[in-house]
């Protein structure tokens, strides 16, 4: 059984792989095959790949090590934009050591939803201007396609992507426009021609629309073509055995993948992505699993069923008799609590005790009653949950959960712990209602959860576990890798969290394993080396120990 809470904390969270539902895998090219140096119909040559290596013009091994430019890819107005870079950006980016930009693309940029398939000059002469600079700097472009006709897919909402096929011939027609007209560009390194896929009902939809991409673009140029790993298929948990990479075939294709784990960590604190306290890196005490699955729960605890006012709620201990529970997670669960309906829970605690009913410890109850980790979710989307600054047992502070009309869930990874067999866990604090709906309840749960893999502490050898299960799979197709986007937000830099040893870390580990990559990212408030949202860089408003990291790193 597969619980909905694991979509948002353990999926975004994990890389990993699961069932594989498909009845074929992708075809790549045979291990140790010679691939021709590509060239464009008028006889330029292009970097090109070779079994797991990009090869430069000349045949020679090429690194590819950059950054991204989002080119405030979500703005609708100015296109194209006009604050994010200029020409000494590329000055920059080539003073960093760094060989190549991940160019974000917009589609808007090129036609009007009022007028397909009429490309707009503004367009191209943008393209043909970042190309010049950075052809003067001696960096790549790859050009990704971010937001296609049909929507920004990374957070779901895209589905006209694949639901409308007019969306799909748009797009297929727009990468033919751009590479009819930059087959001989040696500049561009190739073309990323979908940003985090989401297909809605299986991996078959990108399969088939990454062939098609693929297809059509070849029939005019030679580039090499960056194919992503779908993010996920919407409304499932784990990728399939083949990570969600497309199912294609066809020479001089580099899979792409993204990695921003732990997500706790480097999405915390920051408003978009409605996460609290994440936690540092590394932290020892912080556990992190890949693929993983809801197993059971406990089911006996006393429920708040009634408006009340402060009321202690002792958990029922549930004993460790299945190895088949590999990590338990904190939970504090409503059912339908009505719209106006609000809950408040406080003082917290969690407990395990021996296999003769003796306390142990108490596993959390500082991080329990904090900001720290927590993560709201709704089955049906209503509702908030998190802090609660005005309300609480002894002082003003407590959790809450408010609005929902069905069931919603605070859960806390930065409280997962590794069960005992053998040993009992219990969890129970204070709860208080106002205005809930008839039927409505609130209850203190301990969710428990399955995983085939190790458990381990939130360090470095995580972060090379996430790696080497991708890199397992291309080793595995003779394929080279790229990480399109490797980055934390801005928060954990501050308050000694330690972004910058995340930084490293992950860096170390693309240069270790040969995986090409571009750091996330270049300007903006969120993720940016330069700061500063819509007006030009400035070398005064900078995140300068992530400048100095890549600069010492890819020199």
């Amino acid at each position: 059984m597969k619980y909905p809470l694991l979509y948002f904390l353990l999926y975004f969270i994990f890389l990993s792989c699961g069932k594989d539902d498909s009845p074929s895998s992708p075809t790549v090219p045979e291990p140790d095959s010679e691939e021709p140096s590509p060239t464009t119909p008028g006889n330029v040559p292009l970097l090109s790949v070779s079994g797991k290596q990009i090869l430069d013009t000349n045949s020679n091994p090429v690194y590819l090590k950059g950054i991204v430019f989002n080119n405030w890819h979500w703005l609708v107005d100015p296109l194209p934009p006009t604050t994010h870079h200029s020409e000494i950006d590329f000055e920059r980016v080539a003073d960093m050591g760094m060989n190549v930009v991940r160019f974000h693309l917009n589609y808007s940029i090129f036609e009007d939803d009022t007028n397909p398939y009429q490309y707009k000059q503004t367009g191209w002469d943008w393209i043909d201007k970042n190309v010049d600079w950075a052809k003067k700097n001696n960096v790549y472009l790859i050009l990704n396609m971010h937001t296609p006709p049909g929507g920004y897919q990374s957070q779901g909402s895209g589905d006209a992507v694949w639901d409308d096929v007019d969306n799909q011939d748009r797009l297929v027609a727009l990468w033919k426009a751009i590479a009819e007209r930059y087959r001989e560009e040696p500049q561009i390194a190739g073309y990323g021609v979908l940003n985090e896929p989401v297909p809605n009902r299986s991996i078959d939809q990108w399969s088939q629309l990454a062939q098609r991409l693929i297809d059509e673009v070849r029939k005019v140029d030679n580039h090499i073509i960056f194919v992503e790993q779908a993010i996920q298929v919407k409304g499932q948990e784990a990728p399939d055995a083949e990570l969600n990479f497309p199912r294609v075939s066809g020479t001089n294709i580099v899979y792409e993948f993204h990695t921003y784990e732990p997500y706790l960590f480097t999405h915390q604190l920051m408003d978009f992505s409605r996460l609290g306290d994440g936690g540092s890196y590394p932290n020892e005490d912080i556990l992190e699993v890949g693929d993983s699955e809801w197993y059971t729960t406990i089911y006996n605890n006393p429920n708040l069923t009634a408006n009340s006012d402060w009321t202690y709620f002792k958990g029922a201990a549930f004993y460790i008799e299945d190895a088949n529970i590999k990590i338990g997670v904190p939970v504090l669960n409503v059912g339908n609590i009505g719209t106006a309906g609000k809950v408040n829970f406080d003082d917290i605690e969690l407990k395990e005790y021996d296999e003769n009913g003796a306390l142990v410890r108490t596993i959390a109850s500082d991080v329990l009653n904090s900001e720290a980790g927590w993560t709201f979710w709704s089955r049906n989307g209503t509702g908030s949950g998190g802090v609660d600054n005005n309300t609480g047992r002894n002082d003003r502070f407590s959790l809450s959960i408010s609005g929902s009309t069905e069931q919603s869930i605070l859960g806390n990874r930065l409280a997962s712990f590794k069960p005992i067999q053998g040993y009992s866990y219990e969890i129970g604090g204070w709860m208080k209602a106002e205005q809930m709906a008839m039927g409505g309840d609130a209850v203190f749960r301990i969710d428990f959860y399955n995983t085939n893999e190790v458990v381990q502490s939130r360090n470095k050898a995580y972060l090379e576990a996430v790696f080497d299960k991708v890199k397992a799979w291309g080793d595995a197709k003779n394929v080279p890798l790229y990480v399109g986007e490797v980055g934390t937000g801005a928060p954990s830099f501050e308050n000694n969290k330690g972004g910058i040893i995340w930084a490293e870390d992950m860096i170390d580990i693309c240069l270790e394993r040969n995986i090409h990559f571009t750091y996330f990212d270049y300007h903006d408030d969120n993720f940016g080396i330069y700061l500063g949202n819509e007006t030009l860089p400035d070398p005064s408003n900078v995140r300068q120990p992530i400048i100095d990291l890549l600069t010492e790193s890819f020199q």
